[in-house]
C-alpha cells in the first residue's frame, strides 16, 4: 500500500496509506482500550477491517516504529434525510511508550489540520470518546472537535433466553429494501445515519405479523476481554461475578461474548416483539448477553428505556456513555445545527 508523509515533527513522522497494513493490525491487536473508566480488549479487531467502509490510516512512528494511529472511516451518512460526506475514527491510540509527553495532543492538531483543508465538499468529522476517557477528550477539543451527542449503552440478558419460532432471517434483496426503507422511515429525522453494516453475514432478522414486519434489527458477534472497571462495584464485577455459578454466563471479564445489535426497528408499541426477536437471536447463537448503542435523544431509545425489562447486563454497562464529537469543513450554519440538534444514529457494528 502507498504511503504518503503528511509531515514530520522532529524524530516523529506522520503517514497516511489506504487500507490497513498488517503492522498496524498488530498494534491495535495489542491495544488495551480505555483509561479512568473500563479497560478492554477488542478481540476481533482483524476480523473487523475486512468490513469498515473505506478506511485509511494514520500513523505515528518513530524510528520506524508504529506509535500511535488513527483510522479514518468515509461512509456517506444522511443528516434528517440530506447526504453529507462524512469521516469519523476509529482505532485512535498511542503506544505506553509516548503516552504522557503531550506527543499525541500536538500531532493530532496539525493532522486534523491537514486532513481538513485537504476537503472541498461538505463534510463531518467526528470521533467517539468513552466517557472517562479524559486524554481523548482533551486531545479532540485541542484537534478542533466538540461535543455533540451522547450515545448510551444499553444491556441486554437473560438467563434463560426464549426459542422464537416466528424470527425470519432476511436473505433476498426485495427483504433488504423492505428493511432498508422501514428503517429510513423511522430514522429519517436522525444525523449521521448510514446503514453499510445491515444484512453482513445476512445476519439480519424479524418478526412478522400478518406479513408485515413489526420487529427486526442486525447483529454482530463480539469478543472483549475486560481488564478493568470503575470505582468499587467495578471491582465486584470483575473479581466476584466470575465465581458466581449462571451469572458468570452472562458475564465473564476473560472472556465477553456477546451480540451487538444495531438496525432495529420496532412498530410503536411492540417493544415486546423486540424483546423476542432478541431473546431468540441470544438462544439461535447460545449467548446470554447482548449491547446496543442509541443516543439519548432518540424516540426508539426513550420507548425501550420505558418498557424496561433488559435483564442485569444493563446494571453493569449502563454508564459506559461515549461522547460523539465533531468538527466541520464548508458546512453552512444550517447545516451543522440540523447535525447537533437532531438524534444521532449509532452502528453498534462501530462500538465493537
Amino acid at each position: 500500500m502507498e504511503k504518503t508523509l503528511l509531515l514530520k515533527d522532529g524524530s516523529f513522522s506522520i503517514w497516511k496509506e489506504q487500507g490497513i497494513p498488517i503492522e498496524a493490525i498488530e498494534f491495535l491487536d495489542s491495544i488495551s482500550w480505555g483509561s479512568e473508566g473500563a479497560v478492554y480488549e477488542h478481540k476481533n479487531t482483524p476480523e473487523h477491517f475486512k468490513y469498515i467502509t473505506n478506511p485509511y490510516l494514520v500513523s505515528i512512528t518513530e524510528a520506524g516504529k508504529i506509535m500511535g494511529t488513527a483510522v479514518f472511516c468515509n461512509p456517506q451518512v444522511t443528516v434528517t434525510g440530506k447526504p453529507f460526506n462524512y469521516y469519523y475514527t476509529r482505532y485512535f491510540a498511542s503506544s505506553p511508550v509516548i503516552r504522557g509527553r503531550g506527543v499525541i495532543k500536538r500531532l493530532a492538531i496539525q493532522v486534523m489540520s491537514s486532513i481538513r483543508e485537504g476537503e472541498t465538499s461538505k463534510t463531518i468529522f467526528v470521533g467517539f470518546v468513552e466517557r472517562g476517557n479524559k486524554g481523548s477528550y482533551k486531545v479532540s477539543e485541542s484537534a478542533g472537535y466538540h461535543t455533540i451527542g451522547t450515545i448510551k449503552t444499553v444491556g441486554f440478558s437473560r438467563f434463560f433466553p426464549k426459542k422464537c419460532t416466528k424470527i425470519q432471517q432476511v436473505t433476498t434483496e426485495s427483504e433488504r429494501q423492505e428493511v432498508l426503507a422501514l428503517l429510513k422511515d423511522q430514522y429519517r429525522q436522525h444525523a449521521l445515519v448510514q446503514f453499510d453494516y445491515l444484512f453482513m453475514h445476512d445476519n439480519y432478522y424479524v418478526i412478522k405479523e400478518n406479513n408485515e414486519i413489526v420487529a427486526g434489527c442486525q447483529f454482530h458477534r463480539a469478543h472483549w476481554v475486560i481488564n478493568k472497571m470503575p470505582g468499587f462495584m467495578g471491582k465486584v464485577i470483575l473479581n466476584v461475578v466470575p465465581r458466581i455459578p449462571l451469572l458468570n454466563q452472562l458475564f465473564n471479564p476473560k472472556k465477553f461474548e456477546f451480540l451487538a445489535f444495531e438496525g432495529l426497528f420496532f412498530k410503536p408499541g411492540n417493544e415486546h416483539r423486540l424483546h423476542e426477536l432478541f431473546e431468540g437471536l441470544l438462544t439461535q447463537e447460545k449467548l446470554k448477553s447482548a449491547m446496543f448503542w442509541m443516543d439519548k435523544k432518540c424516540p426508539c431509545y426513550k420507548a425501550l428505556i420505558k418498557y424496561g425489562r433488559l435483564g442485569l447486563i444493563n446494571k453493569f454497562v449502563k454508564g459506559s456513555d461515549v461522547y460523539i464529537m465533531a468538527s466541520y469543513q464548508n458546512m453552512t450554519v444550517e447545516e451543522i445545527y440540523a447535525t447537533e440538534n437532531s438524534p444521532l444514529y449509532a452502528s453498534g457494528f462501530d462500538y465493537i
